[in-house]
């Protein structure tokens, strides 16, 4: 004598591979929160204190990328260049404007 019915064992089925399913979309769902810009905060325009032109300084007045970014070589990103690196320049050229007082003072801390 048989207790259940002969379908309950394809429900049984069904209901094991939709709840592995249903943990291995939930584990891919959280893995591409994390590394989505939401959270790593990578492509996100952020307001800068001075603003900055790459066409000015690389293309008008010839600098290498590799000076202010030093790490670009060696890493994943080109990241953010000291105020010291700013200042190697600026201490004699516009070093009185007014345009670059935020980047004097950052120095001076």
């Amino acid at each position: 004598m048989q207790i259940f019915h002969r379908s309950t064992n394809t429900i049984a089925k069904v209901s094991i591979f939709g709840g592995v399913f249903l943990v291995a979309a939930s584990l891919w769902v959280i893995a591409e929160i994390n590394r989505s810009s939401y959270n790593t905060g990578q492509f996100i325009e952020r307001q800068q204190p001075v603003q900055f032109s790459h066409k000015h300084h690389v293309g008008d007045d010839g600098i290498d990328c590799r000076y202010c970014h030093t790490s670009v070589e060696t890493s994943s990103t080109a990241g953010m260049p000291s105020t010291k690196t700013c200042m190697n320049c600026h201490s004699q050229i516009w070093s009185e404007s007014p345009y670059l007082e935020i980047v004097r003072t950052s120095f001076k801390e």
